[in-house]
This record gives structure tokens, sequence and C-alpha cells, in this order.
């Protein structure tokens, strides 16, 4: 029977082995799966490639992208590239379908060009290449991430895309089908070890048991009666009667010991009836003590055995105490006191054999209680190793090449998640490509003293102040020219989260050639459009930057004076004020300013000079380009450029003169009637919160020429 339930276990192993091995071998599935965009009806030039797409897998794929021509690709947040596209027309990529056989794609219509996406401020990074081009995505920060792909803005864009990824269905069930298999193999073939012993001889076992235990009362009579004629030195007995029980032998044995003269004693002793129903066993087995059991005789039945309870010490004194009383020498037939009992040779064989007989059969018993222990052991092993293997769950054999879920938030940005906010517009990494192109920008238009050069990175008064440097400086040998732009050391950058435009950003930078660190305020008009500087101001001797949030800045707007001492549009007029007059009533409003203090010396220097003429000062602020941005401590940073305008009018047709570099506007340096002179002021204050210090700060500010006409 076990060897049938052996080999039905093995084959079962075999199959179960086999089918996990399979799943590893030609049932594996595919390592990487593919989707593709299908073919796109209606080009256009510019395909997206949206955060649905960009989040698959947790952005772990490589993607392939085909075209004909050129291709550009980059990134930057979702809402940007929408802002770029604008109404242009554009392919929409998505998801891929949920057995990753193809990505979703829709048309927008729009403008069919578009200029060239190439080179914006708003890309944090790009790509190019030509007829193929392999990308692996990586989220260059928080938030909401796109992909732009075009060709130049008026040939279509690549729609030809696909994207691969690890193939996550796994074969969970591959390894613990091998350890089932493999322990069903294990356990048949341990079934096949341990089948049975063949038979022993039936005669051996038998005539072995009628040795120790006789079956037959009388036989066993028998074997007793030799033993106890042995024990007196004499010839064995007659055969008992047919149904003469050992307690009968034995009380005639006693009884011959007692009176050996009478014959009739054993006889006597034979007949007499058993005092309990268990006196034909033999004595061991009734509970009885031994020492009548040994052939040995009763002197012989004290000697200590090695595995008594008793020292062998306490014995000896016991048994030489018995022998020596000498009280009960006369009875039981016991030779004389003090003496040991002699034996012959024949009664010590028979004691001999009565104890090999007692031996063997406790030993055989011995031997069958320790193949059962070990039969049991053996057959729990097997069911140990059958509910091991039969407990491998799939979770503990996982395919290796599942990736591991992520508890992070950045992996696993919200698909519903709209347009990004509290996210600054610009990176680090963008942050310093800008302000390196603006001081490139600049110096190129410096060295050649050309203001053409300067429309891609500068507008507002900076290219106001420059383009007039440049004027003067080409009439003017001595004249110096404004301070340069550097784009390093970077000293600090304030960027707004504002998701519209215009946008702002500020960076204080100090090269080697400038006297003072520089504060640089730059503006993004459209989303189509760069950053470019519209004010370059030095930071006052003793000012400091305000504290601003590393995470982006919020726009403050010009009417708003919610949580400030006043509004922006209010700290301008005032300021306004405060330049012009002396005695202002603003002038408690501002503390203590160097810059103040120029411009009133400036001013009472013009008009001592000049007694011939009238002079009226004032400082007109351009609010259409004023910038307001929120500090870290509640307040707010305000940047305006202001006109300082001086007119003179002569006195009774005085002749008045002006400098070389105004004259380069006047048209000449003299005068009767009069003459208007304006001066770019670009000024940097700081608004504190309310409840806070009551007096609006001069961080930065400084004066240029940059027109002037006689009257």
């Amino acid at each position: 029977m076990r060897s049938k339930i052996a080999i039905v276990l093995a084959v079962l192993g075999l199959l179960v082995l086999g089918t996990g091995i399979g799943q590893r071998t030609i049932w594996l599935p595919p390592a990487t799966l593919t989707a593709s965009v299908p073919a796109v009806s209606s080009p256009a030039p510019l395909t997206v490639i949206g955060p649905e797409l960009l989040n698959t897998r947790d952005g772990k794929f490589t993607m392939t992208i085909k075209n004909d021509g050129p291709i550009q690709l980059a990134v930057a947040r979702e809402g940007d590239i929408t802002g770029w596209i604008g109404d242009a027309a554009y392919t929409e990529v998505g998801a891929a379908t949920e057995d990753f056989s193809a990505l979703s794609s829709e048309s927008k219509t729009g403008a069919a060009s578009v200029p060239n996406p190439s080179g914006s401020d708003m890309w944090v990074s790009e790509e190019k290449g030509s007829g193929e081009l392999s990308y692996t995505w990586q989220a260059p920060g928080h938030g909401d991430w796109a992909l732009l792909l075009s060709s130049d803005g008026k040939a279509p864009a690549p729609t030809d895309i696909s994207i691969t990824v690890e193939n996550q269905q796994g074969t969970p069930w591959a390894v613990p089908l091998m350890v089932i298999g493999s322990a069903l193999l294990a356990l048949a073939a341990l079934l096949f070890l341990v089948a049975p012993r063949k038979t022993q001889d039936a005669a051996a076992v038998a005539g072995r048991r009628s040795a120790v235990r006789p079956a037959d009362p009388a036989t066993g009579a028998v074997e007793v009666a030799k033993i106890l004629a042995a024990r007196e030195g004499s010839e064995p007995a007659p055969e008992a009667p047919a149904h003469q029980t050992i307690a009968d032998i034995r009380r005639a044995a006693a009884a011959a010991k007692n009176n050996p003269a009478d014959d009739g004693g054993a006889a006597a002793a034979a007949k007499a009836p058993a005092n309990d129903a268990t006196s034909a066993l033999p004595l061991s087995l009734r509970g009885e003590p031994l020492k009548d059991e040994s052939p040995l005789g009763e002197e012989a039945a004290v000697e200590p055995a090695k595995d008594d309870s008793g020292s062998k010490k306490d014995a000896d004194k016991n048994s030489d105490k018995d022998s020596g009383s000498g009280s009960d020498s006369g009875q039981g037939g016991s030779p004389k006191a003090g003496k040991p009992t002699r034996w012959s040779a024949a009664a010590r064989k028979k004691a001999g054999e009565a104890k090999d007989e007692k031996n063997e059969f406790r030993a055989s018993g011995e031997q069958r209680r320790v193949k059962a222990v070990k039969a049991t052991t053996r057959w729990g092993a097997a069911l140990a190793a059958v509910l091991l293997a039969g407990g491998v769950s799939p979770a503990m054999a996982a395919d290796s090449t599942t990736p591991a879920p992520s508890n992070s938030a950045e992996a696993q940005p919200s698909a519903a998640a709209e347009t990004p906010t509290g996210f600054p517009n610009l990176l680090d990494s963008q942050v310093q490509r800008i302000a390196d192109s603006v001081a490139s920008v600049v110096a190129t238009g410096d060295n050649a003293k050309n203001a053409k050069e300067l429309e891609s990175r500068v507008g507002g008064t900076a290219l106001e102040v420059r383009t007039a440097n440049y004027k003067i400086r080409s009439a003017v040998d001595t004249q110096a020219a404004v301070e340069p732009v550097n784009a390093t050391v970077l000293l600090a950058k304030i960027v707004t989260t504002t998701q519209t435009w215009p946008r702002t950003a500020m960076f204080v930078t100090k090269g080697e050639n400038n006297q003072l660190p520089q504060m640089l305020t730059l503006v993004q008009a459209s989303a189509r459009e760069n950053y470019k500087l519209i004010k370059a101001t030095p930071l006052l001797p003793g000012q400091t930057l305000p504290k601003v949030d590393k995470e982006g800045t919020a726009a403050v707007a010009k009417d708003d004076a919610k949580g400030l001492l006043m509004s922006p549009d209010a700290a301008v007029s005032a300021l306004s004020d405060r330049l012009t007059k002396e005695d202002s009533s603003f002038k408690a409003s501002f503390k203590d300013s160097i810059y103040i203090t120029s411009v009133f010396d400036l001013q009472k220097k013009v008009a001592a000079d000049a007694k011939d003429a009238n002079y009226v000062f004032s400082h007109k602020a351009n609010t259409e380009q004023m910038v307001s941005l929120r500090t870290a401590d509640g307040g707010a940073m305000v940047v305006v450029g202001y006109t300082f305008g001086i007119d003179a009018t002569s006195k009774e047709n005085a002749n008045l003169t002006v400098g070389a570099d105004a004259a380069v506007f006047t048209g000449g340096t003299e005068t009767t009637k009069g003459f208007t002179l304006n001066y770019a002021e670009p000024v940097v204050m700081y608004v504190p919160p309310a409840g806070g210090e009551d007096q609006i700060t001069i961080l930065s500010a400084t004066r240029d020429l940059v027109g002037g006409s006689f009257k």
C-alpha cells in the first residue's frame, strides 16, 4: 500500500514541479510592454504629453519618438505649456489603455503654426533630435508636469510616440509550485525508504515467546519443576499431572523443604487450592516479592542489583546482618547460618538460562517501543515537510520583477489636480540660465553700444537707461557706462507662484565690476515671451534684503492694503511727495535714507547754480510697470520707476546752460527760454506689515539721464 501511495505522490510531484518550471520558461510573459499612439488624422504644430501618461508606472518607462524631420522636446509644468500653446492646434496624448496596447490621443483645433518653442524660459529642460529620439522621463520637481513636442512650429509635430514599461504580469505561483512539487517527490522517496521489513521467522518468534511465557500452564509447571530440582541438586521430578499448575508445584516444593521425609507433602500441597485467582501467574506479574522467583535462593535474592534505587553498600550491610543473626537458620531449607551457599554447575547454568530468557523478553519489548518511536518520527517529519511546502503563500514567492509600491506623495500625484499652485514659476536651474542669458545679452549690447542687441532680454526702464547711455557715450567720450549686469555671484532669488501673466522674478547678483550688489527685476509679459530685465538698481549701503519664502512668493495687488502699513499704490504716491518736498506730510512715513538725502542735495545745487531761472522738480511714478511681492513677514517689496524731472524757465530771457550729456538730447548747451531734463529713477522700497514698524525703507535706487529738450 505504501508503494502505491509513493507512486501517486511522485507522479503528482512531477506534474506540480513541471507546472512551476513551465511558468518560468515556456509560459513566462514578455519582460516589457509597449503602447503606441494610433495614427493621427489631423496633424498639428504641437503635441502635448500630459501628466496622465507621465505618471504611468510612477514615470518608470522609456519613450521613443519618431519623426521624418527634426524633433524638439521641452519639459515644463502643465499650466506653463497650456499657457504657451494658447489658441494653437495641438495633439494631446493621454494615458495607456488597460491592456497597454495603445495610448489615447485627441486632436485640438486652432492656429496651424506657432513661433518656434525652442529656447523658452519656461522650459525646465530641452532635448533635440532628428528621425528618432529616445527619452527617459524623470520629474524635475513637485507638481504636474508635461512634455511639448514640436518640429519648428510650422511643420507637423511628431505623433509617432510609444512608451515601453516593464511587464507587471509576473508568475507569483511559480516558486510555490516548484517547492510543493519538490516536497511531494521527497515524500514519495521517503515512503519508499521506510517500507516495512520482511516478517521474521514465525517459528523463531513463537519459540521465544513460549520460552518466556508459556501458554500452557502444564508445560510451565514442568519447567519450574526442573528448576526446583536443580536448586536442590537432585534429578528432575517426574512430570506433573497434565492439569497441575505452577502454584501447585511451588507449594509442593515448599512442603518438601519443611518435611523431607513426608513424600505425600508435595502431593498434598499440589492438591491444596490456590489462595487467589492470580496464583497461577508468575510472581513478577502478581506484584509479589521476587526473591522466591530467583533459582539462586533467598540469599542470592538479597544481593543488590545494578539498577536498584538503594546503594550497594546498604544492601551488603543488610545481607550480613541477616546471615549472622541465626534466628531463621532452620527455616526454608537454607544452609547453616554464616556460610555461603554452594551451587552446582547445572544449577548455575539453569539460573543463567532463566535470566537470559527474562532479559530477552524485556529487550524485545524495548526494541518494539524504539521502532514505534522511530516510525512515528519519520511520519511526523514527512507530514511537516508537506505542511511546510503547502504553507508557502504566493506573497512569499512574489516575482522579483514586480516593482514595490511607493508611499511617496511625489511619485503618485493626483490625476485630478488642477493647475499647480504654490510652486515657484522657476526652478534654480531656470533662474541661473535666465540670469546667464540676460547678462550675456547686456554685455553684448554694452560692448557694441547698440540698443537693438538688448531687445531680446531688456525692456522697460532698463532698456531706456542703456539706450540713452549708448547715445551719450557715442558723443561724449568721458561719459561713464551704466553699471554692468552680472549673473554671478547669484546672492538671492525671488520667484512668484502666480500662474497668470505677467510674471515677476528678482535676482540679487554681484560681479567683480559691481561696486554694490545689484537688484535685477525681471518680468515675463506673456507665455511666449522670455523674461526681460526692466530695472537694475544697486542695493543701498547698509540695507539688507527682506526674507522671502524660498518656495516662491505671491504678488500683491497695487491697491491691496490688507496686512500692510499701506497699499503699494499709497506707498508710491507717498514717496513721490516725500522726494519732491522737504516738508512733505509723509516725511515721518519713511526712514532716513541716503538716497532721499542725495535727491535734495541735487535739487538745491541746481537751484543755486542757476539763479537766473526758476526750477520745478518732480518725481512721477510709472505705475504700469510697478511690481509688488510679498515678503516672509507679511510685508511687501514694491518696485517702481519714477521719472525725475527738472523744468527750468529763464528769468528775463537769461542765458541758461546745460551739460554735454544733456546737450545730446537738447541739441545744444545754451538757451534763453528754458529746458527740461528727465532722469530715470527706479526705486525698490519695503512696506512693513501692519502692526510692526511704522516706517517704509528705501532698499535700492538710482538715477540716470534719459532725455531732455529746450523750450
